[in-house]
């Protein structure tokens, strides 16, 4: 391990030439600035101007330049007032012909060092750890630091040239920060106070037919594994051959139990099925309508996996999911774990807000908080993951949470369970056989659009309607379920028998 004064001595060996005579320049600046001087109000602007470039073009060079850009803004309009307020305790006297005499002082110096000081910091330290780069935290500090030192020193050049027939540059230095505050305080508030709204209750999302009739004892028990932070991850197990498993995903505000003629049909044609229940449904994870972060959804499918052994060889994995839990399929199909399963099938899948298989609020079933959304995907879009647990959606049920219902999700929760806002590439990536299917009278979304959509974005995924059903058939009738356990075969290779 190398000594200290190697350290020191490899960092100065390995700093490019031209860092020294640019010390050299603002050491002599800065010197400068101690004596009384007369001078015009562009020479005072040099070093000010320097912190500015220097702090853009840190912007410019990192790997996400909206998060710095962001962090910058924010402490510009620190830095500014500070600034103004060093600048007008600076003695200054203009003289006819418009240059200042400005008594000497250290500011000069000082701001001039901490200029070189800041970037020559973080140069050496991204130099050493070029992973801290890409994290959002030294990201936003780079940037930060950078819009502190700029705001100084624009300030204090507004504060020592404002005298009375300048009064507009303390004005001008005074907007940004009130600018920045304005729009900080009006994000605020559409984060705290855009909420879903309520809805009467639609039978068409929320009912499932028949389920009155079900036999208590054909229903599994509920079992646990635990999920990588020692979260339990809900399921019911429908035994079948141990060589073809499917994992069943329910659709949204439902459970495990509410995929149980699904899985009854599956396990007829043969498969071992897993009804899941997701994080923040059906008793897994730790609160009703969450999870802690926004891709938990993917990590528990990779746990729940493992814990149950399906990861091991020779089993034909196929996911399969209904409604939400059907755009889940699809999101995993296209994702990174995509190399988890065999074949995909998703019923009546949600694809997106804006793909035209959606009707308007998906037919009535969902509320959707959207200024408050559009907030917070800006923030994660700048890798700030602040205020996810926040509710976004309600759907159209009267149930309260329970075992059985999640009637509110959150924002990270909604999130991890959808394709992303470039859902048409991600279904375009899709390439493991995969078919969706739907019914012909779905009330929630448009069946007779999936076809030309997926047929344009991806041929490879096929699309089956099934005529005379409407969403909640589609996993709760007889003949509906038969027809997806047909689909399975297919997809397992087992023909239709």
């Amino acid at each position: 391990m190398p000594s200290l004064f190697e350290t020191i001595f490899q960092i100065v060996a390995h700093t490019p030439l031209w860092v020294w005579p640019l010390m050299a320049l603002v050491i002599w600046l800065g010197i400068l600035g101690l004596r009384t001087r007369i001078l015009p109000l562009w020479r005072l602007a040099i070093l000010p101007v320097l912190g500015l470039a220097f702090s853009l073009a840190g912007i410019g060079q990192t790997v996400r330049p909206a998060l710095a850009l962001v962090a910058w803004l924010a402490a510009l309009a620190v830095g500014l007032p500070f600034g103004l307020w060093l600048g007008r305790r600076r003695i200054v006297r203009r003289l006819d012909d418009g240059r200042l005499e400005l008594a000497g002082g250290w500011f000069m110096l000082v701001f001039g060092l901490s200029i070189f000081a800041v970037r020559y910091t973080l140069g050496v330290t991204f130099g050493m750890a070029p992973s801290l780069k890409s994290e959002a935290a030294w990201i936003a500090l780079a940037g930060g630091v950078g819009g502190l030192v700029a705001g100084i020193g624009l300030g204090w050049l507004g504060g020592v040239g404002a005298g009375r027939p300048r009064r507009w540059l303390s004005r001008l230095v005074w907007a940004p920060a009130a600018l920045v505050l304005v729009v900080v305080a009006s994000f605020a508030g559409v984060i705290a106070f855009s909420s879903p709204g309520e809805l009467p209750r639609l039978l068409a999302g929320d009912s499932l037919p028949g389920s009155d009739k079900w036999n208590p004892a054909e229903v599994p028990a509920v079992q646990r594994v635990a999920a990588r932070d020692g979260a339990p991850l809900t399921y019911r197990l429908y035994p079948g051959r141990p060589d073809r498993a499917v994992v069943l995903v329910h659709g949204s505000s439902g459970a495990s139990i509410s995929m149980h003629k699904s899985a009854q049909a599956l396990q007829e044609a043969g498969a071992t099925v897993y009804a899941i229940s997701l994080r923040g449904h059906g008793g897994s994870g730790t609160v009703n309508g969450d999870t802690s972060y926004r891709d938990q959804l993917d990590d528990d499918l990779m746990d729940f996996l493992e814990a149950t052994g399906l990861t091991a060889p020779g089993i034909q994995r196929t996911l399969i999911g209904f409604s939400s839990g059907g755009g889940f399929v699809l999101r995993t199909a296209s994702g990174p774990n995509r190399h988890l399963f065999d074949a995909y099938l998703a019923i009546s899948p949600y694809i997106a807000q804006d793909s035209p298989t959606t009707r308007p609020a998906s037919g009535g079933w969902v509320s959707v908080a959207v200024p408050r959304v559009v907030a917070l995907s800006i923030l994660d879009g700048f890798g700030v993951p602040w205020f996810q647990g926040l509710p976004v959606v309600r759907f159209a049920t009267n149930a309260g949470p329970s075992e059985h219902r999640t009637p509110v999700y959150s924002f990270r929760l909604a999130a991890g369970l959808q394709l992303t806002r470039h859902w048409r590439e991600e279904l375009a990536r899709i390439d493991r056989p995969t078919i969706v299917a739907v019914g012909a009278n779905d009330e929630l979304f448009l069946a007779e659009n999936y076809e030309p959509l997926l047929r344009d974005l991806n041929p490879r995924v096929s699309v089956e309607v099934v005529p005379g059903f409407g969403h909640l058939d589609m996993v709760a009738q007889g003949k509906a379920v038969a027809a997806v356990a047909a689909l399975w075969r297919r997809l397992s290779g087992d023909g239709a028998t």
